[in-house]
């Protein structure tokens, strides 16, 4: 890090706070995502597993309620936003053009992870190599996930809803609660989000967009114990949850364990083990992960073939499927060729370089296929070192971010109809 950035009419005290002046000074697309950025960093919206949503989140709803309002006090007509009971804000903006094609969506997440320390966040103006970064005094997290792709998507809907000449079709955002805790699109609403295809600002650093991603299956399966004397086992019909439980895990081959695995390839992940002290029953929690469909029909076969080998072998031990389900899908199952166009020809157009990639975890937009919604890339938006205190945004990194979206809504309406 080097010296702090010396802002107009900023007060510095102690640690550098950035003024609302900064907002009436603002004569860049940058210094006005400052501005933006810092005053939203300042409320801790951390989201809790334990929770629906948290007063914080419901705190940072009502901020981009009035925020988006302001700017449609001009022209009402343009767009709407409302706010729904769990704390998602959904954004509309109407199409400026007669055949306005398909409907793009934009999302980002509106809280911050519970598993840094949150509470009185000072958000600093720095400098790094060059660069205008926004951190903390590393006492707490900085919210770098997703504020950048909050501010961001802000500054998107300030110039679709003053820049006259932006011809654009139909633009639906969507700030979603609970990303942090895995529950993004647990409570959307499709009413107000359904979008043909999708772009979710929450990607790391200034390079990366993430084409596809893992399918996320979750697999719990309870091992049902019956208790006997060991010395009467087989007279009592002793049913031992625990070894049936091993012969569950030691089933799967060795090379679909995740420390085998790497880039497109999949995994069987047995991660956790709840064992009843009282009734002896075991239940085991399952990850799977893979890319491609027929690698996930190869998986499915393998979880059945493991559960009747356990049935066959301890015949005494009950066996019941608490959970089975897809948590977020592989995106990619809902993007054309000409998605991917589509960016690198927004990419063309504004010098930016960049390069796809397969994530080898979930994105919201992910957890959005899951729900049935078209999935949809995870654009980078300038945030680094994540979930930490070390947390900090990159001003330029965002910049390019929104100089890249704003060509992809220039471009969406040439797409061909789904």
């Amino acid at each position: 890090m080097k010296t702090i950035r010396a802002i107009k009419c900023a007060a510095l005290i102690g640690l550098l706070s950035v003024s609302s002046a900064v907002a009436s000074a603002a004569e860049s697309v940058q210094d006005e995502m400052l501005e933006t950025f810092v005053r939203l960093a300042r409320i801790n919206s951390q989201s809790s597993k334990d929770s629906v949503s948290t007063y914080g989140q419901h705190l940072m709803a009502l901020e981009l309620e009035r925020t988006i309002n302001e700017m449609l006090k001009d022209n009402p007509k343009a767009g709407s936003v409302c706010v729904s009971p769990t704390n998602y804000v959904y954004v509309t903006i109407r199409p400026n053009i007669k055949k306005p094609g398909n409907v793009l969506g934009i999302s980002c997440h509106l809280d911050v992870t519970p598993e840094a320390p949150g509470g009185n966040i000072v958000p600093i103006v720095d400098t790094l190599d060059g660069h205008t970064i926004v951190r903390t005094d590393g006492t707490t997290l900085l919210g770098a996930d997703d504020k950048c792709g909050v501010t961001i998507s802000l500054q998107l809907i300030k110039e679709l809803l003053t820049n006259k000449k932006l011809k654009h079709g139909e633009v639906m955002f969507a700030f979603c609660p609970n990303e942090d805790v895995g529950r993004a699109a647990e409570d959307i609403d499709t009413m107000y989000f359904n979008p043909d295809i999708i772009f979710d600002l929450d990607g790391p650093g200034g390079e990366v967009i993430t084409k596809s991603n893992f399918t996320a299956r979750g697999f719990i399966v309870k091992f049902i114990a019956r208790k006997a004397h060991p010395g009467d086992a087989k007279a009592e019909r002793l049913g031992d949850a625990v070894a049936a439980a091993a012969s569950y895990v030691s089933f799967f081959p060795i090379d679909t364990r995740p420390e085998r695995t790497e880039g497109l390839e999949g995994y069987i992940h047995p991660w956790d083990f709840d064992v009843d002290s009282i009734t002896g029953d075991v239940t085991v929690n399952t990850r799977v992960r893979y890319f491609d469909p027929k690698e996930g029909e190869r998986f499915d076969k393998l979880l059945k073939d493991a559960l009747a080998k356990v049935a066959a072998d301890y015949p005494n031990v009950g066996v019941k499927v608490l959970f089975d389900g897809v948590q977020y899908d592989n995106v990619a199952l809902s993007l054309r060729p000409e998605d991917f166009e589509l960016v690198e020809k927004a990419a063309a157009t504004t010098g930016k370089k960049f390069r796809f990639a397969d994530e080898r975890g979930g994105t919201t937009a992910s957890m959005f296929a899951a729900k049935g919604l078209k999935g949809g890339m995870c654009v980078f938006t300038g945030q680094h070192e994540i979930h930490s205190t070390r947390e900090y945004a990159d001003l330029q990194e965002m910049e390019e971010c929104y100089n890249l979206m704003l060509e992809i809504i220039r471009n969406v309406p040439n797409l061909p109809a789904r």
